[in-house]
């Protein structure tokens, strides 16, 4: 038994190793749709034979190769595991939530907001609230929304958003 992140780790490894494998069987040139290919040094191009390549034999090694790459799309980590905490539920995540969601707590956006996207990350509540950069009529505005607030690991693809999300009206 393994983790599910390491199994879709290797899942990922093994599927990559089979579409190169797959890839490579597609262009070799024992492949049957490739055996009219011929090379002339004199000219250094490519020619085909009309008699040596069939449309059935091209489609099957394109269908070949696709069938490889198609465990890459499935085993591909669509869903972060703390979403809930980017503004879809009570709690925040004040490592990865973008600053818009804060309108909803009065007092909060923007300056607490901004202030709170802008000096961190965070390791814990405690932490975000000892920090020199919030002042005392801040920290309260903090405290008061202890219960909804919270400092899970930072992630790159929502900490680049904090400020602008992209979102506009």
């Amino acid at each position: 038994w393994l983790p599910p992140l390491t199994q879709s780790k290797m899942l990922s490894k093994s599927a990559i190793v089979l579409a190169i494998a797959g890839t490579a069987a597609a262009f070799s040139p024992s492949t049957p749709a490739l055996s009219g290919l011929t090379h002339r040094a004199s000219a250094c191009s490519l020619t085909m034979q009309a008699d040596g390549v069939s449309r059935r034999d091209a489609l099957a090694a394109a269908a070949g190769a696709a069938i490889v790459a198609a465990p890459l799309a499935a085993s591909a980590n669509v869903e972060y595991a703390n979403l809930p905490f980017l503004g879809g539920s009570d709690v925040i995540d004040v490592n990865n939530a973008n600053v818009r969601v804060y309108t909803r707590f009065p007092g909060m956006y923007p300056t607490v907001a901004g202030k709170v996207v802008k000096y961190g990350p965070y390791e814990s509540f405690d932490d975000m609230v000892g920090r020199k950069e919030f002042n005392s009529a801040e920290k309260e505005v903090l405290k008061k929304y202890r219960k909804n607030l919270t400092a899970l690991e930072p992630a790159p693809e929502y900490v680049i958003d904090n400020y602008n999300n992209g979102l506009y009206r």
